[in-house]
């Protein structure tokens, strides 16, 4: 099949987002003038410039027939002239419109208290049970108002601001797995819409919020779960530390962790030590180190900080998820191997007598 110059141009500045609601490509709006995939959360949609970009592929381009050829069809084992043909197939019989490349406004975030649900029972199940985060942590969290429960059992991981505790926004997990509905993922996960730009999730380790450290230092992940586990792995040791979730790879955030937790600890004479980044370590992980190393953050005395890379060894795996729930079976390995040996020698020890 043929297709006319016209058409081409009319396919090349379709608009993104509507041509990915109408073919199931799932997007959340999660940010100031930004849309995120599902299915891929590193799949960045900028509707003012009808831009797209796929972060882990490190892919992008301008439009629908760009998002259907590179994004859409890219497990698709064609040649160049063979996708070209199909995504132009499917971007003509979507039938959308042409984009009109302007910012999106978004209202303040207001966070509706009735969303929480007073049962606390899903969340901790699901990250305790399918994630492998100690519960003492989840609790202790929950009762900080941190973590909370909403009324179909999704966990909510609020955005506090760290000095004043107001709410600037929210990321839901979903706490039961459905891959047909949520792709490789298999769970819900978006950002509640209007949450605040430059914030994210973020937590004190136990020291400071007992009043006896101060946040001196910062590390800074990719997801919630990432930052709670890399916490769960050596509590004892991360202390006077303060952990954020950036929900994705977002210098805005590093950016404005930094600035808020520097003028809190002015007030008290302290100064940032150190900051690291606690990505994943894959493609875009190791791009996003080596970008923000770049730039130069300053303490209170205006001595220069070198942020840190904080990733995992991908010898457990690629986030710090994945490293938590590795030592969790090894401990549970361990712990069963125990067992049957004790049990060995029980039975042994009964035959003798």
């Amino acid at each position: 099949m043929k297709y006319t110059d016209k058409q081409v141009k009319k396919a090349e500045k379709g608009d993104i987002l509507e041509f990915a609601d109408k073919a199931g490509v799932e997007l959340v709006h999660t940010g100031h003038n930004e849309y995120k995939g599902v299915e891929h959360d590193s799949l960045v949609v900028t509707p003012s410039r009808n831009a797209w970009f796929w972060n882990s592929r490190n892919v992008g381009g301008i439009g629908a027939l760009s998002f259907a050829k590179e994004y859409l069809l890219s497990e698709e084992n064609s040649d160049k002239k063979e996708r070209f043909l199909k995504a132009m197939d499917i971007v003509t019989k979507a039938g959308i419109n042409e984009a009109e490349t302007k910012e999106i406004k978004r209202e303040p975030f207001k966070f509706n208290p009735k969303e929480i649900d007073k049962r606390f029972n899903k969340a901790p199940a699901y990250l305790i049970q399918k994630r492998g985060l100690n519960k003492n942590l989840i609790q202790e969290l929950h009762a900080q108002g941190i973590i909370e429960q909403d009324k179909f059992g999704n966990a909510l991981f609020l955005w506090r601001d760290p000095e004043t505790k107001e709410i600037k926004g929210a990321t839901k997990q979903g706490t039961w797995i459905n891959h047909e509905k949520f792709g490789k993922r298999g769970t819900l996960k978006r950002i509640e819409p209007n949450s605040t730009y430059g914030y994210g999730f973020s937590f004190d380790s136990i020291d400071i919020t007992q009043g006896k450290g101060k946040p001196e230092n910062i590390r800074f992940f990719e997801s919630s779960i990432d930052a709670l586990s890399y916490y769960n792995l050596n509590p004892n040791k991360l202390t006077n530390t303060r952990f954020v979730s950036m929900d994705g790879l977002k210098k805005e955030v590093v950016a404005s962790y930094i600035n808020l937790t520097a003028k809190q600890l002015a007030k008290s004479g302290s100064r940032l030590k150190s900051i690291a980044l606690g990505v994943d370590n894959d493609d875009a992980g190791n791009k996003f180190v080596e970008k923000m190393q770049k730039f130069q953050a300053r303490d209170i005395d205006g001595n220069v900080l070198q942020i840190l890379s904080a990733q995992p060894n991908t010898k457990y795996g690629k986030d710090w998820n994945d490293v938590l729930k590795h030592v969790c079976q090894v401990q549970a390995s361990t712990l069963k191997t125990r067992l049957a040996k004790k049990q060995h020698i029980q039975h042994r020890e009964f035959q003798l007598s």
